[in-house]
């Protein structure tokens, strides 16, 4: 048997490991849609976790490399490869439109450096064990905290762009980089004492926090409202026969002689469908935002099949035909997505 663990090393590893997972738990807890799963959390944390064991290697190979520039490395070099390896996770999930909103890249975003921090404070707590308590104080509400508050930033910084201003591709991403790149390298500046710099982190991301959620989810809420009555709107005058009159019935009549008869009525199968689906996943986040469980729907896994038989009906070139009448923001991505989960 081990020997047991003595109470200042039990401490130890509650101040360097428990502060950045309760910030996790609360940021999750702020979400009233619960926008992000257990699951998805997870793979975040795993993600974090990752990102720290390539970042150990690569920095003590500089450490080893280039001895005499070690303390430049960590002020300057350090959190561009910390950051870079980080953001890879969090573009990845907003790229792909696994993450839409700014509450749930907030949480993604955390959830990596929260990720990369528990490892990284692990490596610590073995390399640094005769350190007082102070330390562990220090890392676990300073710097384990800004590694998950500057992630979580970069993150929202490229939800917000994709949805204000409508960027894609390397330009949505750039600047979200460059502001968790720059936050992470004044913290490491040590221009303030560790004290003031912990201080500030503790202080100032839960405020930021507060005012983005707030923000979002009435943001949220006015897509969802105006966003459902659009598709039943667009629902009903397919079913009625008006569509026609629509300027996306005038678009769909404008193919007449590009496609035959039949691949424009899957073109209007497949809009009527992917509507139909569109207005359950809102409907589905508005029974979340009152509190209510959402049951499993039976029938959505044939709706997602009648999809991919549609599309490989209507075959490539109609697809590219028909995708100007299919909303495919990231939102939308992402609300196929969640059915699918």
């Amino acid at each position: 048997m081990g020997m047991p663990l003595r109470i200042d090393e039990a401490i130890r590893i509650i101040f360097a490991l428990l502060p950045v997972l309760l910030f996790l738990g609360a940021l999750r807890l702020m979400d009233s849609y619960k926008l992000v799963s257990g699951r998805k959390v997870g793979a975040t944390l795993a993600a974090g976790a990752a990102a720290a064991v390539i970042c150990f290697v690569l920095n003590r190979a500089i450490f080893l490399q280039f001895p005499e520039y070690q303390d430049q490395y960590a002020r300057f070099g350090a959190p561009v490869a910390e950051e870079l390896a980080k953001g890879a996770f969090w573009i990845f999930l907003i790229a792909t439109a696994r993450v839409a909103f700014l509450v749930d890249s907030a949480i993604c975003g955390f959830g990596v450096g929260a990720g990369f921090a528990l490892i990284e404070n692990i490596f610590y707590l073995q390399a640094l064990e005769d350190r007082g308590i102070g330390i562990w104080l220090l890392r676990g509400f300073g710097t384990a905290v800004m590694h998950g508050g500057v992630a979580a930033i970069g993150a929202l910084v490229s939800v917000y762009l994709s949805e204000s201003r409508k960027w894609r591709g390397p330009p949505q991403f750039a600047p979200g980089l460059a502001l968790a790149i720059l936050l992470h390298s004044l913290f490491n500046q040590g221009v303030l004492s560790p004290v003031g710099s912990m201080a500030i982190t503790v202080a100032a991301l839960p405020l930021v926090f507060l005012v983005v959620f707030y923000m979002s989810e009435r943001s949220l809420r006015r897509w969802l409202g105006g966003k459902l009555d659009q598709d039943i709107d667009m629902i009903a005058m397919i079913a009625s026969g008006q569509f026609k009159q629509t300027p996306q019935g005038a678009y769909l009549m404008s193919l007449n002689d590009s496609f035959p008869p039949e691949v424009r009525g899957d073109m209007l199968t497949l809009l009527h469908l992917t509507l139909e689906i569109s207005a359950r996943a809102k409907g589905d986040l508005m029974l979340r935002e009152t509190g209510l469980k959402v049951p499993p729907n039976p029938a959505l896994e044939s709706q997602f099949r009648e999809l991919r038989y549609l599309e490989r009906s209507i075959g490539p070139t109609g697809m590219l035909a028909v995708r100007p009448l299919l909303s495919q923001t990231p939102r939308d991505l992402w609300e196929m997505r969640h059915l699918r989960q």
